[in-house]
């Protein structure tokens, strides 16, 4: 083979191989024209579409006739039309108590805390009222910011707040006054397209606190069974749990190993032998022990303290309250210890604390309760 035939083998394979490799890389090639630029651009994000903002609540069809009485039974407020108990909650130091009305995004709220650094003025309220108090009310929102303070009439701390709960953006308000040694604070938060409302609901919300006088100075931290029907009510210690009852009918709290029952009989007493004879025949197994007159809180009537023996021939000791009401009832309140073999009578009060139960026990004739 010459020289001019080799190389013309040479130029023929190196073309070939050429168009061959042309053949695999132009359609990758081909397939990226014109979209080069728009696969490196930034990809966007889909914006979120804000929360939409319902109608601000009708006023005209709001009032605070309706009353929530507090779990503690030491407190009621008017209830706004709309509104239903979302929780409360009783501590040896706050009372408080928060509906809601999901449908316009507003809650309404009120606090009771024990003043034990006796202040006595708006401007000692104010310094109380400092971010970690505020912080510790707040802790169910997902951000708050205090928009403006001011101290009305010499006597309220009235304070102005954005807050955030999730993506939805809220307004709110809070005044806050000292009444009888007790540092009070209502709060009502709206949509932010409501700031009437908020006023008018705050208003309603701060006067229609009404506290239950018979109970002045006890703890907190107790719960309360009130029947509506009959009207009476006890406070308990808030681990004791209410196991049956229904307004009118006999209600039993337990806890502690201790049985508290209460309710009302068609029985008119005139004396402690009658009190002692009725108590006998209560229920078979009960020998009355002893007897004494009592008023309480403008209410007379009797306690008997007696002794239970069971059918299987076990002892409890028990202690009656029994008040005659306005409603010519009489109103009972029963607490009984099992395995005790006591006069509760004769005993010393502070050797049996579950004793103050019973002492709580009060007739509450003008007390009217919508929402318990």
């Amino acid at each position: 083979m010459g020289k001019t035939t080799k190389t013309f083998t040479y130029i023929i394979g190196i073309v070939m191989t050429v168009a061959m490799v042309g053949s695999l890389i132009l359609p990758m090639i081909s397939s990226q024209v014109g979209v080069g630029e728009s696969y490196l651009e930034t990809p966007q994000p889909t914006p979120f579409p804000e929360p939409t903002m319902p109608p601000p609540p009708d006023t005209a069809a709001i009032d605070f006739d309706s009353r929530y009485l507090h779990r503690s039974g030491l407190f009621t407020i008017g209830a706004p039309t709309g509104w239903s108990p979302a929780s409360d909650s009783s501590s040896a130091d706050e009372l408080r108590a928060g509906l809601n009305n999901s449908e316009v995004q507003s809650v309404v709220e009120l606090r009771i805390n024990k003043n034990h650094a006796g202040l006595s003025d708006a401007e000692s309220l104010s310094d109380f009222l400092d971010k970690t108090w505020l912080g510790h009310t707040w802790s169910g929102y997902t951000g708050w910011d205090e928009t403006s303070r001011n101290i009305l009439g010499g006597e309220v701390v009235q304070i102005d707040f954005n807050v955030r709960r999730g993506r939805s953006h809220l307004i709110a308000r809070q005044e806050s006054w000292i009444d009888n040694g007790d540092i009070y604070s209502a709060r009502v938060v709206t949509a932010e397209n409501a700031s009437r409302e908020l006023k008018y609901l705050l208003r309603g919300l701060a006067n229609s606190v009404e506290r239950i006088g018979e109970y002045v100075g006890a703890p907190y931290d107790w719960d309360a069974y009130f029947d509506n029907n009959d009207k009476h009510m006890v406070r308990f210690p808030s681990h004791w749990e209410v196991t049956d009852a229904a307004d009118g009918m006999p209600a039993t709290v337990e806890g502690d190993s201790i049985i508290l029952v209460v309710g009302a009989a068609d029985v008119a007493l005139a004396s402690e032998d009658e009190a002692m004879d009725w108590t006998e025949s209560w229920r078979s197994g009960v020998k009355a022990r002893s007897v004494r007159a009592v008023e309480v809180a403008g209410a007379s009537g009797y306690q008997v303290s007696y002794q239970l023996k069971t059918l299987d021939g076990a002892l409890a000791s028990g202690l009656l309250t029994m008040l005659r009401g306005s409603d010519d009832r009489l109103h009972i309140a029963n607490i009984r210890m099992p395995d005790l073999d006591q006069d509760l009578l004769a005993v010393d009060p502070a050797e049996y604390p579950w004793l103050a139960v019973l002492d709580s026990f009060r007739l509450l004739p003008d007390l009217e309760v919508n929402i318990n």
